[in-house]
């Protein structure tokens, strides 16, 4: 599991040759929320809450122009695995397709589930794959319908810079994978 970090450890029991030692993600921290598109995947990286997020990083990274389909999906791991030796994140929400467009983009799929590979099998990290819908039941100060959750970006002046097709989706991700409070 190389690049990814446990977080903290807590030793159960006070005997030492049966105590248990238990290792958790910490609930805050950097957090990755991810978008796919076809021809490649946004990312925006994210630390403290979801009342006050600090942005860290943010891209957009398009596959390269080659004809072998395994190559792009390929370069996809290595990029993961750039963001993730450097920020060692805690969490991370993939914005999933919608139920009624999953039919059109093959290769958007297709790079959903290689992110949500990755980040499981080399950082443990259980990429949560939320629609719309349930990214604004995961935002807790968010009250109104799902439709408007690109409203948020108004109330957030360190945020208003992502407040683009490109970037909208993964950054309400990441809100969404933050803390509450």
């Amino acid at each position: 599991m190389e690049g990814c970090l446990f977080g903290e450890q807590k030793v159960v029991g006070s005997n030492p040759s049966t105590a248990l030692i238990i290792f958790f993600k910490d609930d805050s921290g950097i957090v990755l929320g991810f978008r796919a598109f076809s021809d490649g995947f946004s990312y925006v990286i994210l630390d403290g809450t979801q009342s006050n997020p600090t942005l860290v990083e943010f891209n957009r990274c398009t596959l390269p122009n080659v004809n072998d389909w395994s190559q792009c999906l390929s370069w996809i791991r290595r990029q993961l695995n750039e963001i993730v030796q450097k920020y060692d994140p805690q969490g991370a929400c993939l914005k999933g397709i919608e139920p009624l467009s999953k039919n059109k983009s093959t290769k958007r799929i297709q790079i959903e589930a290689i992110i949500q590979e990755y980040l499981y099998s080399n950082c443990s990290l259980s990429s949560i794959v939320r629609v719309k819908s349930q990214l604004k039941k995961d935002i807790v100060d968010f009250n109104e319908p799902a439709r408007y959750l690109e409203r948020i970006f108004q109330y957030n002046d360190a945020l208003m810079k992502l407040d683009s097709p490109q970037y909208q989706d993964a950054t309400l991700a990441a809100i969404a994978e933050l803390p509450p409070e």
